[in-house]
């Protein structure tokens, strides 16, 4: 869809990324083969505001008006945590609910209890997404080969559906109904005639984002896709218009969580697509850096204002988590997999009810943000730690576009944990230090060492705008020998949005005994009805059959049990001889990842779901060259001496501070020092060497 090439007036094409994170928006623009960066707060009010500000940094950096940058855009492409948001905090539409009559309480019901957060002997309900007198039961049934069994009562339908809007006042409606997934005819019409009585109503149907087996997980996607629909539609809308206003010309794009690019249109009827796309962006962005440098597997650190994301890439594959599980809600949604938790340079320090000190989950964002901003924040907060300590120059935060309050640090440290424990200031900010480490560290050790892997074997790829600060810190916890910090830190996600291509998935429960190889075209009519369709919507969204690529796979289990695990296919239509062929490569995959003498001895091998997942392959912008310049002694490089609180060492030293702009590649520090950034600082802890390879990344290694 995008080429390299140049505009109409003799200039080269923009390509612009920008990531709404929970403090900042960041924003990477290219043009031509010249990357700049641009990073603004995020202003919740109106998203859109954040946005153009981080365009206009970027603009700027190029030396050009951002209105000349919008107009010179190919293709803008847009993560957001608009999404994430609703559902976190709950906040979203009021949803209607149309079931099958006799399933209302399948909701309170969820799949059973689920433990709560924080109390591993405590179980709680899922929680309510709507409320009981929104859930509508309606006559009609439909058995589990898709007969008909009760049709449609379509009076019952237009007194229910009448009730939810002009009673309840509900402001969405999802449509639930048994075995939709095979026979969906009773949902489509019921979603007409809602249609054409409320045209403004929003609906789901369930069959249409999770046709697969399951009614809870099925109907719970429905509803979310209409309970984050009126948040993700304002924020669509305003974002489109604000962004032609100011002169964009040419496509604009939504991320989705499940890596890839999709249009305005198809992000407004799914808009759960969009869940956790920064953190997608992240890892597509850091696979495509790894391939580059020849390292095939890399843990992932990403760390911002609000959060810390992680997550691992093993032989140059990024791990889809199926089914996911938001929360205490059981889902059909697809996502990059990546673990998020509170640990962001806006992570607020507090008191536990035992007395113990904690950091997190809690932010401060960027309103009213850390001490240090001077907006009326008065929780300390990672970043006024380490403010205190000297890490972070409040002269030059974000390029000194942002002036930060030290003393306004100092006070919020010392009201709520020096004057609790009789510590000193730099014994509150290094426990806050010490704290979000370890919280950092024990989630890349949930990606990992809980799935099988030894971190040691992976170089860690860290990137965020706060991250630098403490990734050798965590390294060091996991034994961990090289850290990459990537050029572009502080903006990456924003980088990677630009490095994936546009995706659509289309999932349909089949249900394919294996022994049964008479059954085989029954399930290469799905598939290949599934493809048809894949190639029409991307097509409509713009690109050209050459430039379209069909991945195919699906989902196996022995009969009997209620979990699978997912293995390619052939793209192409299935055969009889290769039942045996998948029975056996199925039974390998289980033992491999259950252990040896695990696989069920003469059950027969069940291909539930068929996927069919379309790439619309993206070509990707021009990005910087390495340079040619020698690399240049520490000497030239140095900026400043500073005094800092060095934890590690329980003591503060006067230490080198250098300017990124000097670095070269192959140039080299050798720590304690600090290599000072326009929009992120990079810390390089005592008998540690900081090089920037060819790629203008810094790595980061132990003496």
């Amino acid at each position: 869809m995008a080429d390299n090439g140049s505009s109409a007036n003799g200039q080269a094409d923009a390509f612009i990324g920008v990531d709404v994170g929970g403090t900042h928006t960041d924003a990477v623009a290219i043009v031509g083969d010249r990357v700049e960066r641009g990073k603004a707060l995020t202003t919740y009010d109106d998203f859109s505001r954040g946005v153009l500000d981080a365009i206009a940094v970027a603009a700027e950096n190029h030396g050009i008006e951002r209105g000349d940058l919008l107009n010179r855009t190919k293709l803008l492409i847009n993560g957001t945590t608009v999404v994430t948001n609703a559902i976190t905090q709950l906040r979203g539409s009021k949803v209607g609910v149309l079931v099958t009559a006799g399933f209302r309480d399948t909701f309170r019901f969820a799949g059973g209890p689920r433990l709560a957060e924080f109390d591993d002997h405590l179980q709680v309900n899922a929680p309510d997404i709507t409320t009981r007198d929104a859930i509508a039961e309606v006559e009609e049934r439909v058995d589990y080969s898709g007969a008909e069994v009760v049709p449609l009562n379509t009076e019952s339908l237009e007194r229910e559906v009448k009730r939810l809007v002009e009673d309840v006042g509900v402001e969405a409606i999802a449509i639930c109904f048994l075995s939709s997934f095979v026979n969906p005819d009773h949902e489509l019409a019921a979603e007409k005639q809602i249609k054409d009585s409320y045209p403004d109503i929003f609906v789901t149907p369930s069959h249409r984002v999770f046709p697969v087996l399951g009614e809870n997980r099925r109907w719970t996607t429905a509803v979310l896709n209409s309970f984050v629909q009126d948040r993700a539609q304002v924020y669509l809308d305003s974002l489109g218009t604000k962004l032609r206003e100011a002169g964009l010309e040419g496509g604009l794009a939504f991320f989705q969580g499940l890596g890839g690019g999709i249009s305005q249109e198809k992000a407004k009827d799914y808009p759960l697509a969009l869940l956790g796309s920064g953190p997608a962006g992240g890892a597509i962005g850091a696979n495509e850096l790894g391939k580059r440098m020849g390292r095939k597997r890399l843990l992932l650190g990403d760390m911002g204002g609000t959060s810390f994301d992680t997550g691992i890439v093993h032989e140059n594959e990024i791990h889809i988590e199926k089914n996911l599980e938001l929360g205490q809600f059981e889902t059909g949604v697809n996502l990059v997999d990546v673990v998020s938790i509170g640990a962001g340079g806006g992570s607020i320090a507090w008191v536990g009810e035992r007395g113990v000190p904690q950091v997190g989950p809690q932010s401060a964002g960027s309103t009213p943000g850390p001490a240090a901003y001077g907006k009326g924040g008065e929780d300390p907060t990672v970043t006024d730690a380490m403010v205190s300590m000297g890490f972070i120059d409040p002269d030059r935060y974000l390029g000194g576009r942002v002036e930060l309050r030290k003393d306004l640090a100092e006070q919020a440290l010392q009201r709520v944990l020096c004057e609790r424990f009789g510590w000193s200031l730099e014994e509150a900010a290094a426990a806050v230090h010490d704290l979000v480490v370890v919280n950092m560290a024990n989630a890349m050790r949930e990606v990992s060492v809980e799935k099988g892997h030894d971190p040691r074997d992976f170089a860690f790829l860290a990137y965020g705008g706060t991250l630098p600060l403490f990734c050798m810190q965590i390294a060091e916890r996991l034994g961990i020998e090289t850290v990459v910090v990537p050029q572009n830190s502080s903006v990456f996600c924003a980088l990677g949005l630009l490095a994936a291509d546009f995706v659509l998935r289309y999932d349909q429960t089949v249900g394919w005994d294996l022994s049964k190889t008479d059954e085989v075209e029954g399930v290469n009519a799905v598939a290949e009805r599934m493809v048809a369709a894949g190639r029409s919507d991307m097509v409509e969204e713009g690109f050209p059959e050459d430039d379209i690529e069909i991945q195919r796979s699906a989902d196996f289990r022995f009969i009997g049990q209620a979990y699978e695990l997912t293995m390619p296919l052939p793209d192409r239509p299935l055969a009889a001889d290769d039942a045996p062929v998948l029975a056996k490569q199925f039974y390998e995959l289980y033992e491999r990842t259950y252990g040896e003498g695990t696989a069920w001895q003469g059950v027969p091998e069940l291909l539930l779901n068929y996927t069919v997942t379309v790439v619309g392959k993206q070509a990707t912008p021009g990005m910087n060259g390495s340079g040619g310049d020698e690399p240049r002694s520490a000497e030239e490089m140095l900026l400043t001496q500073r005094e800092v609180y060095i934890p590690s060492l329980s003591r503060r030293e006067e230490i080198p501070i250098y300017d990124d702009e000097r670095f070269s590649p192959g140039s080299e520090v050798t720590g304690p020092a600090i290599i000072d950034a326009t929009d992120t600082t990079i810390y390089v802890p005592p008998e540690t060497t900081a090089t920037r390879d060819e790629f203008l990344n810094y790595v980061l290694a132990r003496k």
